[in-house]
């Protein structure tokens, strides 16, 4: 930490040989109210401004705060009414930047992303001759760490003949107002959310610089050639390596500038599945509570200069192992299951039961930047990193269990991690998240009856997984009212439901994301939990002592029930019978152990 600390400290000496002026409120070094840069660094950021503030360009100083779920219920919702389908592995990094004294602000997205000090902002313009620098210390290891800046909002309107309006409009209505929304509190600009770039990722870090973690490291972002070769000078002749600066360019299509009709931006640092757990107290905990970075606004007044911008930008081209050739396995898989829980689809594919996620990257919805900038779509934080599959809006309140099933992009070849997220219909909130290491060979239970399960996945989501170990082989995750409230009435509007996406980040051996066109959406299949209370359904086992274990049973039994799932079920002898809940289900421990394939509870046959 030492070590980062004095590059550091070079830097902002080294800033001292550009021409820098001081402006405004927020000039480098103040030390208002919030996190600020450490002292040290402020006070090195104040000899700066009294030693070059009348040499030509200007300098102020931001801070970096995390974009957490708390910032998404408390500002980003009741602001702009989304929470952006932000990544719940991931708590962003957010550099906070302070406004040029000539800058519009426009009043309906202050602390949209959180709260920020007064003069500062996540979202900001850019002028034509300005660069941002963020620089510091790197994070522990991690599965994933990148840096990436997205067009924000924008004065504009909805191109309603583009193929994506059309087929969002008469395909999915329900989603419409989530792709095509303006900002509540300024309707002429549309929310964008748009990447504008390649992300700046820890394998691009790693392939030239060596390393990404545990490491000081420079990141440049402007829409000026000239801005960058100043600042990367500057640093190269100060003992900082080139391969350690990253410029992530700002293409001449957007609308820079400072005014009120200009665009806005936002930069965002990912940094997902640390290899220490991220637990209170780890070194990533530390790094993410500490964040040992500066955030500098640097800006070329000279007049009549003009900008040297960008050439047009080539984004990376995707690769990915074709996973198609799997689905059939993800069918049978899902089918396997269906009967294990004896509600078995009536079709060999479960297409009665099961439903596939939607690939929402590919046509029609080509959720990517530069194919939702020129049309007013809103991307939604889009990223070449990894893709998004999503599931329909799914309710939980009526005993709901919902199994999902794919393949797994790190067994298969194409993601370094995979991300099965749960979220928010209604806020587009992630909630919570299961990893790639919890997915892993979670199919295998079926392998006698369903071939490549080593590359599948399956897991279960309902409201409480507690009491289905025996069906879920313990690989459930329980969604509390807590994280997702109780739908009471499911044609309200504002009834939030549960949606899944999966992310796979990273195809090993490139620099992105797999090309989501040769994967193979997961698949979900809704089940229904079996029945545990006073109207619960209770199998007869067969017993060594089975007349005497069905005397005792019987005796406490209330009344009989051939109800399951609110459907009439034919009754057969000695199928079911009611009790009550606090009675607990019979004890199974003295069963003949041929017999425990029936110890699930509905339907069972009658003993022989």
């Amino acid at each position: 930490m030492c070590a980062s600390r004095n590059v550091l400290f070079r830097l902002l000496f080294i800033l001292v040989l550009l021409p820098i002026g001081m402006a405004g409120p927020a000039s480098a070094g103040s030390t208002g109210p919030g996190p600020k840069m450490p002292e040290s660094l402020s006070s090195m950021a104040q000899h700066i401004e009294l030693g070059v503030r009348d040499q030509g360009f200007r300098m102020l100083s931001g801070y970096v705060k995390l974009y957490t779920k708390a910032d998404c219920e408390d500002y980003s919702y009741p602001i702009m009414g989304t929470c952006y389908g932000n990544n719940p592995a991931a708590p962003y990094v957010q550099p906070i930047m302070p406004a040029w004294p000539d800058e519009y602000i426009d009043p309906a997205t202050v602390n949209a992303f959180g709260k920020t000090d007064p003069g500062y902002s996540a979202s900001y313009r850019l002028d034509p001759r300005e660069a941002i620098l963020i620089a510091g210390t790197m994070p522990p290891p991690a599965a994933y760490l990148g840096l990436q800046t997205y067009l924000n909002t924008r004065m504009g309107t909805f191109d309603t003949t583009s193929p994506q309006y059309r087929f969002i409009s008469n395909t999915l209505p329900s989603l419409l107002s989530l792709f095509f929304a303006t900002v509540p509190g300024n309707p002429n600009r549309l929310q964008m959310l748009a990447s504008i770039d390649n992300a700046i990722n820890n394998v691009v870090i790693t392939d030239q610089s060596g390393a990404a973690f545990n490491t000081t490291r420079y990141f440049i972002i402007t829409p000026d050639q000239y801005m960058d070769r100043s600042i990367r000078q500057v640093l190269e002749q100060n003992a900082v390596p080139a391969a350690n600066i990253f410029t992530e360019p700002i293409s001449s299509t957007l609308r820079t500038g400072l005014a009120a009709t200009a665009d806005d931006f936002i930069t965002l640092m990912r940094y997902a599945m640390p290899d220490d757990g991220g637990g209170p107290g780890t070194p990533s905990d530390k790094w993410r509570n500490g964040l040992p970075l500066i955030v500098l606004r640097i800006r070329d007044v000279t007049v009549g200069r003009q900008p040297e911008v960008w050439p047009p930008l080539v984004f990376d081209t995707r690769t990915g192992m074709n996973e198609k050739g799997l689905a059939p396995n993800v069918k049978n898989l899902l089918y396997a299951v269906s009967d294990k829980w004896q509600q078995t689809c009536q079709k060999p594919d479960c297409s009665d039961k099961a439903t596939s996620f939607m690939n929402w990257q590919p046509p029609p919805i080509n959720l990517f930047g530069p194919l939702c900038t020129p049309i007013g779509m809103n991307c939604l934080g889009d990223t070449q990193d990894t893709f998004y599959q999503i599931s329909s809006r799914l309710p939980l309140d009526n005993r709901e269990v919902y199994a999902v099933a794919g393949p797994l992009g790190t067994v298969t070849g194409n993601a370094t991690y995979v991300g099965l997220g749960l979220n928010s219909s209604l806020r587009q909130q992630g909630l919570d998240n299961v990893s790639s290491s919890q997915l892993v060979n979670t199919a295998l239970a079926f392998s006698t009856t369903v071939t490549n399960t080593e590359q599948l996945y399956l897991y279960y989501f309902t409201r409480d997984c507690s009491g289905l170990e025996g069906l879920t082989g313990a690989n459930c995750l329980s969604v509390p009212t807590s994280e997702l409230p109780s739908c009471v009435n499911p044609s309200d509007p504002k009834c939030d439901r549960l949606v899944f996406s999966l992310r796979d980040y990273i195809r090993p051996g490139t620099h992105r994301g797999p090309d989501a066109a040769v994967t193979l959406p997961p698949m979900l299949l809704r089940l229904r939990r079996p029945s545990t209370g006073a109207h619960a359904l209770y199998m007869p086992l067969i017993l060594r002592n089975w007349r005497d274990r069905q005397i005792r049973w019987i005796s406490t039994i209330e009344e009989p029930c051939f109800e399951e799932f609110g459907e009439p079920q034919r009754q057969t002898p000695f199928v079911s019978w009611c009790r009550n809940r606090a009675d607990g289900p019979p004890d199974h421990s003295n069963s003949d152990p041929s017999a425990q394939r029936h110890t699930h509870y509905g339907v069972a046959p009658a003993p022989a």
